[in-house]
C-alpha cells in the first residue's frame, strides 16, 4: 500500500512538469504532406476554452479535422492564407485532446515552429512559444530533406 501511495504521489508532481502543447510527428520529411496532431493537457483546476495556434511559416495546410464539441475559426493573413486556426470549446481538468491538421511541409529542410495560446474559463492563459527547456516551450518539429 505504501508502495502504491508513493508511486502516485510521485507520478502527480511529474505530470505537470511534462504537460504542455506539442505538435506530432516530433520529425517528418520537407516537402512532404503530414497529418500533424496538435497535443494539449489542461493542467489547470478550470476547463480550457480555447485553443490558438499559429502556423509555422511556409507550412501550407489543406484541412483541419472535424472535433465534436469544439468550433473552428481559420485565421488568415491579409492575402488570405491560413495562418493559424482558433478552437474553441471546453477541455476538462485533467484531460487532454488532439487536434489534426493536414498539411503539406515547406520544401527546405528546417525546423517548423508552432505557437499556441491556451485560455481558460477564469481568464488566465498561457503562452507556449517560448524557447526549448523552457517552462512554456513552443511545439517543434524537425523537417529532414527528402530523399
Amino acid at each position: 500500500m505504501r508502495l502504491l501511495i508513493t508511486c502516485v504521489a510521485l507520478v502527480g508532481f511529474a505530470a505537470p512538469a511534462s504537460a504542455h502543447v506539442t505538435v506530432w510527428p516530433k520529425a517528418s520529411i520537407a516537402g512532404a504532406r503530414e497529418k500533424y496532431e496538435i497535443r494539449v493537457p489542461n493542467e489547470k483546476q478550470v476547463d480550457t476554452i480555447v485553443v490558438d495556434v499559429r502556423l509555422p511559416a511556409g507550412l501550407k495546410v489543406s484541412s483541419f479535422e472535424q472535433k465534436p464539441g469544439w468550433s473552428t475559426e481559420l485565421l488568415r493573413d491579409s492575402a488570405g492564407a491560413i495562418v493559424g486556426v482558433r478552437w474553441s470549446g471546453k477541455l476538462a481538468p485533467m484531460q487532454f485532446t488532439e487536434f489534426g491538421v493536414l498539411a503539406s511541409n515547406p520544401a527546405a529542410a528546417s525546423e517548423l515552429l508552432w505557437s499556441a495560446t491556451q485560455l481558460y474559463a477564469d481568464g488566465s492563459r498561457v503562452e507556449w512559444s517560448g524557447p526549448a527547456g523552457s517552462k512554456t516551450p513552443a511545439p517543434r518539429v524537425t523537417l529532414t530533406p527528402a530523399r
